[in-house]
């Protein structure tokens, strides 16, 4: 097993995870538990594939699904400021109508139960020692640089920390919270749309049914794992990453059942949560806020 090749694969199936993982990030940093993440990233990966497919400019596939991304976490963020769903329940809820809803477009604009026709990929780079990464990859760094800032260098970022840790205190000195969190889950969505067109148009080149395959709750434990910091989440992404590639890699090299080799990254991050628990959680996360009563 070269070592180069592993780094390759490492970036190439840490980069969306990493995305999506920055999303839920910025949303629990607002006090929003963040589960629609996986249908956020399907949907996104849809909508970036039929684009593309349409118009023939993968780039704009990317910002559709991007921008698509952030209005999905909208509409999840409606339901639950201002029709004051549970957190979990709205994006689980959302997550099942997703998975219904590209079933049944796939079937009906591309004529397949599981797979879209080949469509054109975002640009390729070629990167020493790296190998082959998509595009995305130097739009990650950029984001991993922007939510760090964000949240820590400048006081809009302070303010989305505050929000989610003390929504009260916030409010009683003027900073709106309500709009503060329909901020960070806007900047989660595009996020999260970044990560789902990275699977279908940066590295497979089509769409498949349910593709993300659990990513957007690997993305949450993640987050926990990384104890809520922007730089931590690069770490624990990164790890996730490495552990994917190299159980496809042991598939072909192992006498080992595929199944368990498939369920290792989760198995892994399951124990590591079982050690780390949620401690740095934000106090406010999960929790409704309504004004006079929190």
């Amino acid at each position: 097993m070269e070592i180069s090749t592993l780094i390759s694969s490492t970036l190439r199936l840490g980069v969306p995870l990493l995305l999506a993982s920055l999303g839920v990030l910025v949303s629990a940093k607002s006090g929003i538990v963040n589960m629609g993440m996986e249908g956020n990233m399907l949907f996104c990966a849809f909508m970036a594939a039929y684009i593309t497919d349409i118009s023939g400019y993968p780039l704009l596939g990317l910002l559709v699904g991007a921008i698509v991304g952030m209005f999905y976490s909208l509409l999840m963020g409606a339901l639950i400021i201002k029709g004051r769903g549970n957190h979990v329940v709205v994006g689980l809820g959302m997550n099942f109508v997703v998975i219904g809803a590209t079933t049944v477009l796939l079937k009906y604009i591309w004529k397949s139960s599981g797979y879209s026709t080949p469509i054109q990929r975002l640009p390729q780079l070629n990167f020493p020692k790296l190998g082959q990464q998509s595009i995305t990859l130097i739009i990650a760094i950029i984001c991993v640089f922007i939510v760090w800032f964000l949240l820590i260098k400048m006081n809009i970022g302070l303010r989305i920390r505050m929000v989610g840790e003390h929504p009260f205190a916030a409010d009683s000195v003027g900073v709106d919270v309500v709009k503060h969190q329909f901020l960070a889950l806007a900047i989660s969505g595009f996020l999260g749309g970044l990560a789902g067109a990275e699977l279908s148009i940066g590295q497979m080149g089509y769409f498949v049914k349910q593709m993300t395959a659990s990513k957007g709750f690997l993305a949450y434990s993640a987050v926990i794992f990384a104890g809520y910091s922007p730089i931590m989440v690069v770490v624990t992404t990164m790890l996730i990453g490495f552990l994917d590639a190299v159980q496809m890699r042991a598939q072909t090299m192992l006498n080992i059942p595929g199944q368990f080799l498939l369920m290792l990254p989760y198995l892994v991050t399951l124990v590591a949560l079982m050690g780390v628990g949620d401690r740095k959680r934000p106090k406010a996360a999960g929790k409704t806020y309504i004004r006079g009563n929190f």
